[in-house]
């Protein structure tokens, strides 16, 4: 009988005793679902969309060369084993954010080798929290993520565990250095500041050029990683490109938003 799923437990009792129970009750609360099966039929719409989820996290993983391994295995540059962590954020906060930190932690010098909990949480956090920064200044962040000791900052919060929370003690480290860099950037920016008001149209014009030739690079270096075998893309970068990862990094993410 379709929606059966048995009678409750106190009309099963009340059979068991001898006493009669009406046809119709016995029907009618025979078609109710109980609490059980309707958390069971919840647990599936869960597991199916958190299979969804992870799905589109390995997928992206690997676009960004970035390999799921299991967790009790240590990973190598490259490799990650908190795919659950990167499943939160991309349910909490879209994909659109998901690739920005991914971008942020993948295509950054040395920092393929340290996406952990922490540190994926910490740069979700400072996504979300310097807009500015990631949208209207998107190759220099990237660049400050070249030069920021991701690594050994890490390291010496790790020494803090079980006192303090590694994810707003992280996010806090890496801020402090993300605004000694971006005052730097101003400052300098400010200096140069009456030479390019003096002559407007020139600085707009080289600087149209260069972000042109720049996503124009782009272009070509997406379409040669897209014709090398996995794993080539790296030492092609090192021994051929005549460019930093950094740099080949910036073109690329350039191509990809504009």
């Amino acid at each position: 009988m379709r929606g059966r799923v048995g009678l409750p437990a106190h009309l099963r009792a009340a059979v068991a005793r001898g006493l009669q129970v009406p046809q119709e009750v016995a029907a009618r609360a025979a078609r109710v679902p109980t609490v059980s099966s309707s958390l069971n039929i919840e647990a599936l719409v869960a597991m199916k969309h958190n299979a969804k989820t992870e799905a589109i996290v390995r997928a992206i993983c690997t676009e960004y060369d970035i390999e799921i391994i299991p967790g009790n295995v240590y990973p190598l540059p490259g490799q990650t084993r908190a795919v659950s962590t990167m499943c939160q954020i991309l349910t909490r906060y879209g994909e659109g954010h998901f690739r920005l930190v991914m971008t942020t932690l993948g295509e950054t010098r040395g920092n393929n080798a340290l996406i952990e909990q922490s540190s994926l949480w910490a740069v979700s956090d400072l996504v979300r929290a310097c807009p500015e920064w990631v949208e209207e200044r998107t190759s220099e962040w990237l660049q400050w993520w070249d030069e920021i000791p991701l690594g050994q900052i890490m390291a010496v919060i790790s020494q803090l565990r079980g006192s303090v929370n590694q994810r707003y003690a992280l996010a806090g480290a890496i801020y402090w250095r993300l605004c000694a860099y971006s005052q730097q950037r101003m400052s300098s920016k400010d200096t140069a500041s009456t030479i390019k008001n003096k002559v407007p149209e020139v600085g707009r014009a080289r600087s149209n050029a260069n972000r042109e030739q720049a996503i124009e690079m782009g272009r070509k270096l997406i379409d040669i990683r897209s014709q090398l075998p996995h794993g080539h893309w790296l030492p092609w970068v090192r021994e051929k490109s005549g460019l930093s990862y950094g740099t080949v990094q910036r073109y690329m993410h350039l191509a990809k938003v504009l």
